[in-house]
Order: C-alpha cells, then structure tokens, then sequence
C-alpha cells in the first residue's frame, strides 16, 4: 500500500479531512518520490495546525511489520531462558536491526542505518517520521509479552544523530 495513503487512512476523519483540504489527496500510484514529498508536507502541515501525530505514525509503522516476524519472535521468545538470550536470538534472526540489547532494565534497540525508504527520498525529513519505527517496535513487543510496552525515541538519522536509538521499556 501506499505509505502517504496509509498515514492520511489512519488519520482522525476530521484532521484527514483539515489536512487534505490543505495539502490535497495522494495519489494511489503515487511514485515512493511522491510519497516521500507528501508525507514531509502533511507532517509538516499537521505540526503547524497542532495536530498530533505520534498514535497515528506508531500505529503505521506497526502496518510494516510482518506477521511472520512476530510468529518467529514468540517462537524465539518461548525458548529463550530470559530476555538477554532472547534479544540475541533476535539479532541472530535479523529481526529488530542486529542491535538489541538489555541496559538499565530497559531494552535498547539501535539501527546503524536507516531502514526505510522515505526518509532518504526528501531532505530535512519531519522527525515525526521516525514514530513510524518506534510503531514497529512497540507492535513488535506488545505482541510478543502479550502487553502494552514504552517506546521511547532516545535519537534518530533523521534529527542528524549516526545512528537510531530507541529505549523500550514496561516489557515485564
């Protein structure tokens, strides 16, 4: 699916509608470029208009992760003896950017790279874009604990750190 028609469908109908009276709708072919271009402005236009966006940036970025994922996740999970074991199955899986680990109680989950594709299309990327991944973490987790975590955006590419950090914590 389109990722800029993803983000506007999980929009409040009222803010959708505000925002793409503003900025137009999103073609439903519109090319990753476009996407990219669109997305930038309507995070930008939701700022502006104090719209708030981070439940439904989390709830896409939690579309991008695959249920196969999960279903390879719990099944590591079910055979780990704690959660460090745990974390490394999933780095050894490719699942979570090959950089989990536990500190200070929390797990901390870096990538060296960024992972998607929009971002890299525009210059000066809204950084309510980066609640996109905290989404797919939070899905990640809650799905596997079976309960609601925190996920908490520590730095990310896209506010010009080296890498993203991300602290997920309320796991237990």
């Amino acid at each position: 699916m389109n990722k800029a028609k993803r983000i506007v469908d999980n929009m409040d109908s009222e803010n959708a509608f505000a925002v793409c009276s503003e900025i137009g709708i999103i073609d439903e072919n519109a090319t990753p470029l476009k996407q990219a271009r669109y997305i930038n402005e309507l995070l930008n236009t939701t700022e502006s208009m104090k719209i708030y966006m981070t439940d439904t940036m989390r709830k896409c970025g939690g579309c991008c992760l695959s249920t196969n994922a999960i279903k390879i996740a719990k099944k590591l999970y079910a055979k780990s003896n704690d959660i460090a074991e745990f974390l490394n199955l999933l780095n050894e899986a490719d699942i979570g950017g090959r950089n989990l680990h536990i500190f200070d109680g929390k797990i901390i989950a870096i990538y060296k790279k960024c992972y998607c594709n929009i971002p890299k299309k525009v210059e000066n990327m809204n950084k309510k874009y980066c609640e996109c991944s905290a989404g797919w973490y939070m899905r990640l987790f809650s799905e596997v604990f079976e309960k609601s975590v925190t996920v908490t955006i520590v730095d990310t590419i896209v506010n010009g750190a080296s890498e993203c950090v991300f602290e997920i914590s309320d796991y237990v």
